[in-house]
């Protein structure tokens, strides 16, 4: 009960402190950046900023916490996993794309690093003197377990909440222009983490603590006690940001989200059990290391190549119109109608395209009959002006803004940016 306490109260202290207020003010200027693309490619954004982060600020909250009790679980201490490398590098590699800021790419190649100078340093003991030698000393299996569990975090977060506030678009591919939902998701992440220290044992006495039991960490550092000296673990409350990206054009965006996270979650647990068997068996620290930023890439490139290679669900047909989205308290939302859907007439017009749909829409006044494929009787549409119904349709030739999405590969990115520079 007292460790409970104690963890409790560090996690509370995130209501008074700055940065995460900080994180939420950055978070909210995301949402705000989402809205302002709705605006440019519809008229209007679908969905309230401030809506958005209360909601997701509150996810980040719960997922924060069970990260924490992960973290504390297994005894990680973020003075041995070498964060102070990890955070440069991942800057570094904002540079040559911002979907690289993941701790994935950067700690993974970190602890590969680190992997072979432990390595070397059995050979050549020289290698690690010097600046090298703090780096030489990272707990690579605690790394590897702290990048599994945010990942872990990420996957539960996009499979509660990651098709919530889609956002509707229109997307250039191979095959032509389509609708589409882009799923761009923030989440601020408080945590509690942990720093070991080593202290005399007369000081440890001295310090109202909770003496843990003995499998306690399942993740040692490599700091050991000497004659007289104790290890002392402090909890401390430590502030991230946790982001998701993803389109949804060949699949519903409630399939793309909960297949993203069943693939994200099973990357995050061979990731943490690669941490548990390097820390047991150092042979494999290379490769688990290594599994970190490859495993991530193979699954953002897969998941991508299975999206874009699907049928589009939004395309332009050669009967009709079909719906990609619907703004909330508008008058296509009040009359029933869908995404989806698809219009074959309006008034007894038939309608094959969105420029006839218009044409028609601005003729018939404050008041429409459309033909809906699969239903009986009719929808009457009423509105005050024909660009305000508030139906998103379908794109189709008579589109003329869409977005471009490129999506780069790790090494080749970084062979690009080098061949600029030169």
């Amino acid at each position: 009960m007292e460790l409970v306490r104690l963890f409790l109260g560090a996690f509370a202290s995130f209501l008074l402190n700055p940065l995460f207020w900080l994180v939420v003010l950055l978070i909210t200027s995301q949402y705000g950046r989402v809205a302002r693309n709705e605006v440019q490619l519809f008229g209007r954004a679908k969905y309230s900023v401030a809506r958005q982060t209360f909601y997701f600020a509150l996810l980040g909250l719960a997922g924060g916490f069970l990260a924490s009790l992960l973290l504390v679980l297994f005894g990680i201490s973020l003075l041995d996993i070498g964060i102070i490398y990890v955070w440069p590098l991942a800057v570094l590699l904002l540079l040559v794309h911002p979907r690289y800021l993941c701790f994935a790419y950067a700690g993974g190649l970190v602890g590969a690093f680190s992997a072979l100078l432990q390595l070397l340093e059995q050979f050549w003991p020289a290698v690690t003197s010097g600046i090298l030698s703090g780096l030489a000393a990272i707990h690579i299996p605690g790394l590897l377990a702290l990048i599994g569990i945010l990942h872990l975090t990420e996957s539960f977060l996009i499979a509660v909440s990651g098709h919530l506030f889609p956002s509707p678009l229109y997307l250039k591919t191979d095959k032509g222009v389509v609708g589409g939902y882009s799923l761009q998701k923030f989440w601020p992440l408080p945590l509690v983490g942990l720093m070991a220290l080593l202290v005399p044992q007369a000081a440890a006495e001295a310090v109202s603590g909770v003496r843990m039991p003995e499998w306690w960490p399942l993740l040692a550092g490599s700091a050991l006690p000497g004659a007289g000296e104790t290890l002392l673990y402090l909890l401390t409350p430590i502030v991230a940001g946790l982001g998701y990206g993803d389109l949804a054009i060949s699949t519903s965006p409630q399939k793309k989200s909960r297949r993203s996270a069943l693939n994200l979650g099973c990357y995050s647990l061979i990731l943490i059990a690669a941490a548990f068997l390097a820390f047991h068996y150092p042979l494999f620290t290379i490769p688990a290391a290594l599994l970190s930023p490859f495993g991530h890439e193979f699954l953002i490139i897969s998941g991508n190549k299975q999206e874009f290679s699907g049928t589009p669900l939004f395309a332009a047909r050669k009967n009709g119109v079909k719906i990609l989205d619907i703004f909330p308290r508008s008058p296509a939302a009040a009359a029933g109608l869908v995404s989806g859907q698809v219009i074959l007439s309006v008034n007894g017009l038939p309608v094959n395209d969105s420029l006839a749909m218009q044409n028609i829409m601005a003729l018939a006044g404050s008041m429409a009959d459309l033909e809906v494929e699969g239903q009986n009787n009719s929808i009457k549409l009423v509105f005050s002006d024909f660009r305000s119904t508030g139906m998103i349709l379908a794109p189709d030739q008579f589109t003329t803004v869409y977005l471009e999405v490129k999506q780069p590969r790790l090494f080749d990115a970084i062979a690009k940016k080098s061949k600029l520079r030169t």
